[in-house]
């Protein structure tokens, strides 16, 4: 079990997943795969995701700068997404300092019908800042190939206003129903949604679309305009085949202002 507990702010809304933990990634990836993030986040209602290899147009072109985050320091993975050539965010649940960012990977072709030995792995272990009252982490990544991921994949932009109750989102993240299928392989998937409640809480918008442990740290994206509107976190409700009410986001004003902080 995770030696890292969930911060006391979720506690008292969300049910954490120890217990149910991912089993390590299929057999045929790296040795010590890493498992999920304990963070507890929900499919609501029956599983409504696809690949992300299925996507087109804007959509697509926006899921390449989604990737599967490892983070053996702490023995997990989650989900984070580039902001810039070289910069990622995730949650601070996933990675909270500079020790547990040590040796933190990112694949942003980690995708349906990429073998495991093709898949292309950055060094994002370059720890940036914090910020625990937003649950949110930014690393810098390295070069690969003499490339940059964000010369490869592009990045997203934060949006400068929230999104508005009844708003189509999608959120792009890293994961597979282990729940039903053990053992499976946390490629992309999109899942679709509506914003549930866009003032959940001071610093939350609540939506519906469906995610699960290591979804972590993906990217809240408005169907409209495409920018993020949210960085997801955290999941309300919920039992043992990680299903409940609702998943939530810190809200996109309050990302881009700590994104204003490091100069992005």
């Amino acid at each position: 079990m995770f030696a890292k507990s969930v911060r006391a702010l979720f506690l008292v809304t969300a049910v954490s997943a120890c217990g149910t933990e991912a089993p390590p990634d299929v057999p045929d990836v790296e040795a010590n795969e890493p498992l999920q993030s304990q963070e507890s986040n929900v499919i609501v209602g029956s599983v409504n995701w696809v690949s992300a290899t299925t996507l087109t147009g804007t959509q697509r072109t926006r899921s390449r700068a989604v990737g599967y985050l490892s983070i053996p320091a702490v023995g997990s993975r989650c989900t984070a997404w580039l902001v810039s050539r070289d910069v990622i965010i995730t949650n601070n649940h996933c990675i909270g300092s500079a020790s547990q960012a040590s040796g933190a990977r990112a694949s942003f072709n980690y995708e349906d019908g990429v073998a495991s030995a093709s898949r292309v792995y950055y060094n994002c272990g370059t720890f940036i800042k914090t910020w625990s009252g937003d649950d949110m982490t930014a690393l810098r990544c390295s070069a690969t190939n003499g490339q940059l991921p964000g010369d490869v994949y592009g990045w997203l932009t934060v949006s400068s206003t929230n999104a508005a109750t009844n708003a189509s989102i999608y959120v792009v993240h890293q994961n597979c129903d282990y729940y039903t299928t053990s053992g499976c392989a946390p490629t992309k998937k999109s899942s679709p949604g509506v914003v549930k409640n866009a003032n959940y809480s001071t610093t939350d918008l609540s939506y519906d679309a469906d995610t699960l442990g290591g979804s972590s740290g993906s990217p809240v994206i408005s169907s409209s305009t495409h920018e993020v509107v949210g960085l997801h976190h955290i999941g309300l409700g919920g039992n043992s085949s990680g299903r409940g009410t609702a998943n939530t986001g810190v809200k996109a004003t309050r990302v881009k202002a700590r994104l204003a902080e490091i100069g992005l």
